[in-house]
């Protein structure tokens, strides 16, 4: 396969980028993810003749790559603390009517996990209870990680709406 002048540049500018990229993110093996995105993206694009400036393109879409993995990373971190709320709700005392109420929300939590779909429920067990990554998880599954993450939103926003009717 023939380079297109796109990709070039950006090969030529890789331990530049990979710098920058490194310095915003802190992380090598972050960078390393972003960049490969970076490049994906960058082969994908159709008539690179009609951009004006290729190396300023590829910078742009490294950087545009890093922005969206901050943003991807704070709504998980959203995700994680909705999650956390949910589940682990600060307790003041144990009671026998606070064991008997926990266990009545845990049998609802469950009876709400067994009506979701059960690919949603699959990804979300995968994630919150098994510890495994959205790339991951996307990987071993076949989707996307934008799929992954709206899978479970779907679960985190009908155990939201569980405890709000439970009060």
């Amino acid at each position: 396969m023939e380079l297109t002048r796109l990709l070039q540049s950006f090969a030529a500018l890789r331990p530049r980028i990979e710098a920058l990229t490194r310095g915003r993110v802190g992380c090598s093996a972050t960078a390393e993810d972003i960049l490969q995105d970076t490049w994906i993206r960058l082969s994908n694009v159709r008539h690179d003749d009609s951009i004006d400036n290729h190396a300023a393109f590829a910078m742009r879409a490294a950087k545009n790559a890093a922005i969206g993995h901050f943003r991807k990373q704070q709504r998980r971190n959203e995700i994680d603390a909705e999650v956390n709320d949910l589940l682990w709700q600060s307790v003041d005392e144990i009671s026998p009517e606070r064991i008997v109420m926990g266990r009545d929300m845990l049998r609802a939590v469950d009876a709400a996990l067994q009506d979701m779909p059960e690919r949603s429920r699959r990804i979300f067990l995968m994630n919150r209870i098994n510890g495994v990554s959205h790339r991951e998880i996307a990987r071993q599954i076949g989707i996307s990680e934008e799929a992954v993450y709206y899978h479970i939103r779907r679960v985190v926003e009908r155990l939201a709406e569980l405890r709000d009717s439970q009060g």
